[in-house]
């Protein structure tokens, strides 16, 4: 298999910075587990490990140079960071409404449906949709058509997860818990904004918002604990 010589810096950013969020991403995920296996703890260790799935994937074919297999793995990368998210939005509507309320089977059909809206993705990006190749550098680059249809529904799920974690965080009283879950919103935020700049920066295809957007990337360290620390046991009480 033919593999791309990259510089330094894509060098830095995907095996160091990238495979480490991974990593860190696994681990929480197993340590919640670990905790416990109710449904809530589930909920949330899928989506760290959906999302530490995703960026191992981009480490492992990010220097290859053999199409359509890039195409198809940058394809799967991005499904599943943002399939990622539809658990966070799960997560936050049983916290809200109680597991009684939202049910396993409700849950699973809000999963199956967002699902199926990012396949949706799949026929855009395979006409056309996605260009990986020597031409850009062996960077993936959208093309509007894709870009419009990523940003809906992505921001499908987005949108009522914001609207429903400030939801809770108004039913709560008691200040600590409060303050935990501020913690919680603003990982969200930050994992959603990377999200954005992530899929604009690939229609864009400019180097210097490219390299914004991975600096930025960073934060999903801070993002990785902000989640984990504001969703302790005391979220459970």
């Amino acid at each position: 298999m033919v593999l791309y010589q990259m510089d330094v810096a894509r060098f830095i950013t995907v095996y160091i910075v990238q495979l480490g969020m991974g990593i860190i991403y696994i681990i929480f995920g197993l340590i919640i587990l670990r905790r416990d296996t109710k449904r809530l703890n589930q909920l949330f260790s899928t989506f760290y490990l959906l999302a530490a799935s995703a960026t191992i994937l981009n480490v492992i074919y990010v220097s290859f140079t053999l199409n359509p297999l890039v195409k198809i793995l940058h394809f799967i990368t991005y499904y599943l960071f943002c399939f990622a998210m539809v658990y966070l939005l799960i997560f936050t509507l049983i916290v809200l409404k109680s597991e009684k309320v939202f049910t396993v089977k409700k849950h699973n059909l809000i999963a199956v449906i967002y699902g199926g809206l990012l396949l949706g993705l799949a026929p855009i990006g395979w006409y056309g949709g996605i260009t990986i190749d020597a031409s850009t550098n062996w960077r993936p680059v959208w093309s509007l058509a894709f870009l419009v249809y990523a940003l809906i529904v992505i921001s499908a799920c987005i949108l009522p997860t914001l609207y429903y974690s400030i939801e809770v965080y108004k039913k709560f009283e008691d200040e600590i818990i409060k303050k935990k879950w501020l913690f919680y919103i603003l990982a969200i935020i930050g994992y959603f904004a990377i999200l954005y700049l992530t899929s604009i920066s690939n229609y864009l295809n400019n180097p210097s918002f490219r390299l914004f957007t991975s600096i930025a990337g960073l934060t999903l360290f801070a993002t990785a604990y902000l989640l984990y620390y504001g969703v302790g046991r005391q979220i459970e009480r």
